[in-house]
């Protein structure tokens, strides 16, 4: 595929590195990296970081003292608040919470590379004001927070060089997009690096909410539209940019809480076999197959497979297409149906992000294929 646009931890990790980091059998200094926010995303790249050769992750930090916070500190994270606020502070260690400092100290005194921020949406813009602009820190945020706050949106595949020229022109910041829009950016390159694409649709039945917030929030027994057209297809512009003139995207939210469900009908410029796509898709990162002659009839059995895969928390990074779904309709128009995993497939990304804001990494698919390999992505399912 080409490009388009383009301090220790205290107690052993569950999840050590993989080995020493060396470049050229030089032996390099690792980035130290801080993630601010610990929830669903937050704990995932949290857990991505510590397994990468060439990151230290220096500690999380929160501002509550509930149990994910405690899971933290049980794998041995050190913990700092994110705000520095006396009674905050007091109130995580009343808890139980052995707070090793703020994460505000952490970057006056220069001990952060890159600040992972995957606080709740809104959360970002307000540490950027006032902690990320004040120290001159390299921050990294989630699809939660505005194109705007970075004025660049990742994907890996589709946008690393971009990164890397405005990190080397001193660009600080930079956007992992959402789940949904990571999922559609992944399959449109796997397109528009292949064909010519003037047009294409994304129809997507969103998950009502991660699972974990499932005993306070979501719905149940019914279907809501979103706005028409949604923000989905706006946003993969901002990463992919050009590339497919005409995109736009509907939604509707779903009572389930785990994956989401996608459809796209895309037109193509140019005269294409089923075999041309079905080619360009299986060689695509950070894509993989299924197909309901293998009895994967839905969501419900990619979910199955997902944990049946043995790697942590179910998490499977790829998005899951189903190969017998795969229409080709008058040789222009394709038709595909995936799964999104909403918990998940933005985390290696993130890991990527940090490589090209740092420019560790310049070759986008050395970086991919090292985050992959540190994740154990798996390019089939089974």
């Amino acid at each position: 595929m080409r490009q388009k646009g383009n301090a220790g931890l205290g107690k052993k990790l569950l999840y050590p590195p993989v080995s020493t980091n060396k470049r050229n059998g030089v032996e390099m200094a690792k980035v130290k990296i801080g993630v601010n926010g610990y929830g669903v995303i937050g704990k995932r790249v949290a857990d991505a970081v510590a397994l990468q050769d060439d990151m230290e992750l220096v500690g999380i930090s929160d501002v509550v003292a509930d149990w994910r916070v405690k899971m933290a500190q049980r794998k041995g994270y050190t913990v700092y608040c994110s705000v520095s606020d006396p009674k905050q502070i007091e109130t995580m260690k009343q808890a139980g919470v052995n707070v090793a400092g703020t994460l505000e100290g952490l970057l006056r005194n220069g001990a952060l590379d890159v600040v992972v921020d995957c606080a709740p949406g809104g959360f970002g813009v307000k540490s950027k004001e006032t902690l990320y602009d004040k120290y001159g820190a390299k921050a990294i945020f989630e699809g939660g927070e505005k194109h705007e706050i970075a004025g660049l949106s990742f994907v890996c595949q589709c946008n690393y060089n971009e990164a890397l020229e405005k990190a080397e022109k001193g660009n600080k910041y930079c956007r992992v997009v959402s789940c949904n829009t990571t999922a559609g950016c992944r399959i449109f390159h796997a397109l528009y690096s292949n064909f010519k694409v003037p047009k294409a649709r994304m129809f997507l039945v969103r998950r009502a909410t991660d699972p974990v917030k499932g005993d306070s929030k979501g719905i149940m027994n019914t279907v809501v539209p979103s706005r028409l057209p949604s923000h989905h297809a706006p946003d993969v512009k901002t990463v992919i940019h050009d590339a497919i003139p005409d995109l736009y995207s509907a939604a509707v939210m779903g009572s389930h809480t785990m994956y989401h469900f996608h459809l796209y009908d895309i037109t193509l410029g140019q005269e294409v076999t089923r075999e041309d796509v079905v080619n360009a898709l299986k060689n695509e990162p950070r894509i993989c197959f299924v197909n309901t002659k293998d009895g994967v009839m839905g969501l419900g059995a990619i979910i199955e497979i997902s944990r049946d895969m043995g790697l942590p928390r179910g998490d499977i990074y790829t998005i899951p297409v189903w190969e017998d779904f795969i229409t080709v309709i008058g040789k222009k128009e394709v038709l595909i149906a995936a799964a999104c995993p909403n918990e998940n497939n933005v985390v290696p990304e993130n890991v990527d992000a940090i490589r090209a804001l740092t420019r560790i990494e310049t070759d986008w698919k050395k970086s991919l294929e090292k985050t992959d390999k540190a994740l154990r992505v798996p390019k089939t399912l089974y």
